[in-house]
């Protein structure tokens, strides 16, 4: 397996394709077969499959280079999303209004949903939940 790059100019723009290939042997003939085309992946994720390819057999050694990278969890959108999609299908978001107290209102319903607690816990989900970044219409001015 390896990464076939190829680079080709018309008319002074520069056009890149990257494709994972295999190759292997029909009769006395040697042919490729492309595995996945990868061109429109970013250029950090092209980088790291050659480091891979080119240390497939000593994958261990960068696994130890893993152990220095920081893992964090980011905020959860599905739970969230969901239930303001059954809200809306439901008319909760229609009666109680697009006023900033009206998303609060709508937010303590999704809250009581997701978990059960207090209005503080409901506070403090909103900081594990993309819960302002869901619908566009939740974004309050001021």
């Amino acid at each position: 397996m390896y990464l076939d790059k190829s680079k080709i100019t018309i008319k002074g723009k520069t056009y890149s394709r990257y494709l994972l290939r295999e190759s292997y042997r029909e009769g006395n003939k040697v042919k490729h077969r492309t595995i996945a085309n990868l061109t429109k992946s970013r250029p950090e994720e092209i980088r790291a499959i050659e480091i891979a390819l080119r240390h497939k057999h000593e994958l261990s050694k960068l696994s130890d280079a893993l152990k220095a990278v920081e893992y964090k969890q980011g905020q959860s959108v599905g739970a969230v999303w969901v239930v303001y999609k059954v809200g809306c299908e439901l008319g909760i978001d229609k009666a109680l209004g697009d006023s900033e107290q009206g998303k609060l209102g709508l937010w303590q319903v999704i809250a009581r949903v997701i978990d059960q607690g207090s209005r503080l816990s409901a506070v403090r989900l909103a900081g594990y939940h993309a819960c302002c970044d869901i619908p566009p219409v939740w974004r309050t001015t001021g």
